[in-house]
């Protein structure tokens, strides 16, 4: 249990431990007026995870991939997304889970992985850290179709997008998964200038 001069842990109450841990806790939190506030919060923890954003600077494109989401379903009434590859910490290792990801997910073996960042997904609510990846691919490293991993649930279908093409669709709210729109907006500051 964290505790510090500011914070105050009183309870915490599990309310699921089935795919990820939901838990509900009760603080009190020091404010900069010197005021103790009591504070109770719902905690979700579903791990830490990687992400990737594949491209290919002479052809000037992006590897994406589209899957269904059932929270976005429950939404929008569609529920699939555009998003790069990704997916929770295998072994609290962010570079192997990235290109395990890639590989399953798109069917590109990738060597060439460079870290970038890491960001908090949601942190009001969820305790995810994104570890942010890019690498260049190539029509050589596709080793196998992708399309995910049927005992985890996946279909995926993987799509080559122009990245001008890709970038539009931000705006266009075509892509409104946080994660990609992250490393797109990454690639057009600093790969495809």
């Amino acid at each position: 249990m964290q505790t510090s001069k500011r914070v105050k842990v009183h309870n915490t109450v599990l309310l699921s431990d089935a795919w990820a841990r939901l838990e509900q806790v009760h603080f009190d939190y020091l404010r900069e007026d010197g005021v103790w506030q009591r504070h109770v919060r719902e905690i979700y923890n579903r791990g830490h995870g990687a992400a990737v954003l594949m491209y290919n600077l002479q052809k000037r494109t992006v590897i994406l991939i589209r899957q269904f989401r059932y929270p976005v379903f429950c939404e929008d009434g569609d529920g699939f997304l555009l998003e790069v590859p990704a997916g929770v910490l295998e072994h609290n290792d962010p570079e192997t889970t990235a290109i395990q990801e890639a590989e399953q997910e798109t069917g590109y073996r990738l060597s060439n992985f460079k870290k970038l960042f890491e960001a908090y997904a949601s942190p009001g609510s969820v305790t995810e850290r994104i570890h942010y990846y890019c690498a260049i691919f190539n029509d050589e490293q596709r080793v196998g179709p992708g399309g995910g991993l049927e005992d985890e649930g996946e279909e995926i279908e993987v799509l080559e997008v122009d990245f001008d093409e890709a970038y539009g669709w931000i705006e266009s709210g075509k892509i409104t998964d946080a994660k990609t729109i992250v490393l797109l907006q990454y690639a057009a500051l600093h790969l495809f200038v």
